[in-house]
């Protein structure tokens, strides 16, 4: 099917957007860039929405698919949905040239979604600039937009919430300290991000709290903390997380057994063995799959290989 012809199915909402006339987007060169974007003013809101989450989803399961120059054209969509979906379809991409149009969306974007989506975004982008993929002049306008959006009093607890987690894994005294006062804010929700945060940020000093944590009432917080201790590494957690695998709360349950095989070690595969002979399938799924990573992070060169 000529390109031309696709696009034109591609606006009909009364046709399924099938799989593999999808892929054929994946990679679009600039001058079919130009006709999509032609097409794509004359496709329905609503079609435009399922086109960019449905992209988002094949393009999570193939790896090798790539529609980033369709998502950073449906930034500028006048559909609120598509922006946030498109957001979220960048969310492998590492391009710094994608770091500005976030920023704008972050702060002149007049839906809450999509602003608190940009944060997420902008996130992954502190990461890399921790990791110190970026310049550093990418580094601190991240740093700078998002403890700005925090410390807005007229932005949303969503996003201000959001822009925290993002910062967080920047090392810096002004994220230590407002990931400590987000800590001991009045909002329960706030404190829970505050405690995500915590395990972005990967300093030891929050361990004390987050081991805490895992014994609140609140099962929201439970699963944070479970998580957190995944991502500080700290085999001390380990102990702490046997009452967690056996919470009321199925997402508790599995967050715990996430952060055992992100922690490894004889005694938490020992637990996670003992999670796979679980009646439940999805627990014995995950406790399967967090068995693979804690044998793949005591040996990252090993290879399975299936007959």
């Amino acid at each position: 099917m000529a390109l031309e012809n696709y696009l034109e199915e591609l606006a009909d909402p009364s046709k399924p957007l099938k799989h593999a006339d999808l892929t054929r987007l994946s990679s679009v060169d600039p001058e079919d860039l130009r006709s999509l974007e032609v097409a794509w003013a004359r496709v329905e809101p609503e079609r435009r929405v399922q086109i960019v989450t449905r992209m988002a989803e094949i393009a999570e399961d193939d790896l090798t698919l790539d529609f980033t120059p369709i998502f950073v054209m449906a930034l500028k969509d006048p559909d609120e949905q598509v922006r946030e979906r498109s957001v979220a379809g960048l969310w492998e991409c590492e391009d710094r040239h994608l770091i500005l149009p976030l920023i704008n969306l972050l702060q002149c974007d007049e839906a809450e979604a999509v602003r608190a989506a940009a944060a997420q975004g902008l996130g992954n982008f502190a990461s890399l600039a921790e990791d110190e993929k970026l310049l550093p002049k990418d580094r601190d306008r991240i740093l700078q937009v998002l403890l700005e959006t925090l410390a807005n009093p007229k932005e949303s607890p969503l996003v201000r919430r959001r822009s925290m987690e993002a910062v967080s894994p920047i090392s810096d005294e002004a994220v230590m300290e407002v990931i400590q006062r987000a800590y001991e804010d009045a909002d329960l929700d706030m404190r829970c991000s505050a405690v995500y945060a915590m395990g972005r940020n990967a300093n030891p000093i929050w361990f004390p709290i987050i081991l805490k944590e895992i014994g609140s009432a609140d099962s929201g917080m439970r699963y944070e903390a479970a998580g957190a201790c995944g991502q500080l590494g700290q085999e001390a957690a380990i102990p702490r997380m046997f009452p967690l695998l056996r919470d009321d709360h199925l997402e508790v349950r599995l967050g715990a057994i996430r952060a055992l095989g992100a922690i490894g070690g004889s005694v938490a595969k020992k637990a996670l063995a003992s999670c796979a002979r679980s009646p439940d399938e999805i627990v014995r799924e995950a406790a399967q799959d967090a068995l693979e990573q804690a044998d793949h992070n005591a040996d990252p060169l090993s290879f399975t290989f299936s007959p």
